[in-house]
């Protein structure tokens, strides 16, 4: 099946994300897909836009990274997090859920380590939408169940995430791309909240020239190409001047889905280096062989 396969036969999953089974054995790219009912109209226009490229955009170059697992370390500011939501839907219910919600997301919690799945992937909304569905599943009707979920989400206060670690010299990294003419933007699958309060504890705010997140009102989740289209257009950059960097299959999809110059894949977050081969164009251990790579090619 080829990457544009890959984009439009998700629209066929009409429904899918009420089904049960889909709950029991999530397949993160189907979640995350669930809600783009325009995904080959938005594609198409994509493609019709770079035919028509202005002049004026062939200067200006960009690099889109991914957050969790590309600028932070996921495991640590995570780990944390889906434990205690667990924690409190057990005792807001006095059932056994905590080792069925880990399965949903994919996180293993004898290691604390996520894998690729919802919780890496997915968004917030996507997040609480399958927990919902699980207690519903297990007999709690479903208004009480969203009620019981809204009240244990708490993804605005940083204190409820675990440790903020940057995955090496990250301001360093910044600076040295601004310094060669390139802008950043961070796409992430995150909350807003959270993801300004995680670039100001780092002091990255001041190299980010857009930050799109995942429960931005008019943008599509990741790999749906809405929210590169959004940063493209808001800056004034043509996808074929655009750098993708992330940890996911779903950043690298998002890289081919929107026309990007090449995508880069790294290893300090969920994905193993032969899945991230199927869609990047490099791979690489982290952001500063990325950076490496990136200035030899503008060189």
């Amino acid at each position: 099946m080829n990457k544009v396969q890959r984009l439009i036969n998700p629209l066929h999953l009409e429904g899918l994300h009420h089904e049960a089974d889909m709950m029991r054995n999530v397949d993160v790219h189907r979640v995350l897909y669930q809600t783009c009912g325009h995904q080959a109209s938005v594609l198409a226009k994509s493609r019709s836009c770079q035919q028509h490229k202005d002049e004026s955009e062939r200067n200006q170059r960009l690099v889109i990274f991914d957050k969790d697992g590309t600028l932070v370390c996921i495991h640590a500011m995570w780990a944390p997090w889906i434990r205690g939501i667990a924690a409190r839907l057990e005792n807001a219910t006095d059932l056994d859920l905590a080792n069925k919600i880990f399965n949903l997301v994919s996180f293993d919690n004898n290691t604390g380590k996520i894998k690729p799945g919802l919780l890496g992937e997915g968004t917030m909304s996507q997040l609480r939408d399958t927990i919902t569905q699980l207690l519903s599943e297990e007999g709690v009707p479903r208004e009480k169940a969203e009620r019981i979920v809204q009240a244990c989400w708490q993804v605005r206060e940083m204190a409820n995430y675990g440790d903020v670690h940057a995955v090496g010299d990250v301001g360093h990294l910044f600076g040295v791309l601004k310094s060669n003419g390139y802008l950043i933007a961070v796409n992430t699958s995150d909350s807003r909240g959270v993801t300004e309060q995680t670039l100001d504890h780092l002091d990255l705010r001041r190299y980010v020239d857009i930050v799109v997140c995942g429960d931005d009102e008019d943008v599509l989740p990741k790999p749906h190409p809405s929210t590169a289209q959004k940063i493209c257009r808001e800056l004034g950059v043509h996808p074929s001047d655009v750098i993708m960097i992330g940890d996911s299959t779903s950043d690298m999809m998002l890289g081919c889905n929107a026309g990007f110059r090449y995508s880069i894949g790294v290893l300090t977050g969920i994905t193993p280096r032969e899945v991230l081969e199927r869609d990047a164009t490099y791979v690489v251990d982290d952001i500063h062989q990325a950076l490496h790579l990136i200035l030899q090619d503008s060189s």
